[in-house]
């Protein structure tokens, strides 16, 4: 097939393979674009089945126009193939793109939110994904989320329908009637049962439990073992496994992973608000992660001469006009203030302080100081300090 031209698609290279076909990358000769072709095979293109559910899952993606959801540009039936053109995404599935300890929090927050939104806009379009996972997300290298692969796209308002053959060639994905990934699957999925929108929302829950903490929540040795699991374990939160996160954020997904549908969020949009409204307390402003997963920092002292001193000062100055406010406490240790060499500034006769940038005050001179006579910084008055000298002729001029 590389190298063959069908219509006016090139084939360039292959992309992936699966239960619905395989895909691979060619260049649209009219258009000049890259785009990624989903072909069945010949010798299964003339299943009933298979092909049905290849036009369902055009219908699916054609009815829904949302920045992360991959664009379907036709389907088309030429020499014997039947195939997709669809909008070709670079990047990495979040399969790969999680690492082993999950993904930052800031991270999280900018995956989960426009994935569950995307799900939403399907469900809003009456289309049921039923096969949500990591690997069927990509991100783009400018960080945005596309929900690919809606094979198994099932349309609220169609029938239900019999699925007699293997849905994909992945490890621990089902064949017979119920199709899907097994680590992904709902309970009532699992057990053959009629599914609604409320299945995506626990595949939502699994994946993002995936995403905060690089571990599914259902594990085994067998797709029997996965799936006894699912029906049957609670795993922990995410705020147990990994420190740090949101005690908020493990309710969430705790939520959306229920195993009966009328405990689940009634909606992807209801999870995608939780998320969204978490993401605004823990990144805005005082309500940040750092703060809710840190213990707050002490304050700082204020130095010497705060405001509040400065008013105290004032009013026993303002008392008596021979009255002399205290030594003014320096910001460190007692120890510190009793060292010659490291005394801090020298205490004023009199009046409110004012802090200088150099030298001494003039006498009676509220605002200005004399060149090099003290150290600075030194607390002024409106009258020389008391641990200054007389002043100079040229100081009280």
């Amino acid at each position: 097939m590389i190298g063959r031209t069908i219509g006016h698609y090139r084939v360039l290279s292959e992309l992936g393979r699966g239960g619905m076909g395989v895909v691979y990358e060619a260049q649209d000769t009219k258009l000049g674009r890259r785009v990624a072709l989903k072909v069945l095979p010949p010798e299964l293109a003339g299943e009933p089945e298979r092909l049905a559910r290849l036009r369902r899952e055009s219908r699916a993606v054609a009815s829904i126009n949302h920045p992360n959801i991959v664009t379907i540009y036709s389907v088309d039936e030429l020499d014997g193939h039947v195939f997709l053109s669809l909008e070709k995404v670079e990047g990495a599935t979040l399969e790969r793109h999680v690492p082993r300890g999950g993904l930052d929090l800031e991270e999280f927050f900018e995956v989960a939110v426009p994935l569950a939104d995307a799900v939403s806009a399907a469900h809003e379009q009456g289309v049921i994904h039923r096969d949500l996972k990591p690997s069927n997300v990509m991100l783009t290298p400018q960080g945005r989320v596309k929900v690919l692969d809606f094979g198994l796209a099932k349309l609220r308002r169609e029938e239900r329908a019999r699925d007699g053959t293997l849905l994909s060639t992945e490890p621990l994905t089902t064949g017979g009637r119920v199709g899907g990934t097994i680590p992904f699957m709902s309970p009532e999925h699992l057990r053959g049962e009629p599914v609604d929108h409320r299945s995506d929302v626990f595949s939502l829950g699994v994946i993002l439990y995936f995403m905060a903490t690089g571990k599914r929540p259902f594990r085994g040795g067998s797709s029997a073992d996965v799936a006894s699991s699912i029906l049957r374990d609670e795993p922990s939160s995410v705020s147990e496994l990994r420190a740090g996160l949101p005690n908020h954020l493990g309710r969430i997904i705790r939520h959306a992973m229920e195993k009966a549908p009328d405990r689940r969020f009634q909606s992807a949009k209801d999870l995608r608000n939780e998320l969204e409204d978490l993401r605004r307390e823990l990144f805005a402003g005082e309500g940040s992660a750092t703060a809710l997963a840190l213990p707050r920092a002490r304050r700082r002292p204020r130095p010497w001469c705060s405001r509040r001193r400065r008013r105290r000062w004032s009013g026993r100055a303002a008392s008596g006009p021979g009255r002399r406010p205290p030594a003014p406490a320096t910001w460190r240790s007692a120890a510190f203030a009793a060292s010659p060499a490291k005394r801090g500034p020298p205490t004023c006769a009199g009046g409110w302080p004012r802090c200088c940038a150099a030298g001494s005050p003039r006498s009676g001179a509220p605002t200005s100081c004399a060149p090099a006579a003290i150290p600075s910084p030194i607390c002024c008055s409106r009258w020389t300090p008391a641990a200054a000298a007389a002043p100079s002729p040229s100081a009280t001029g």
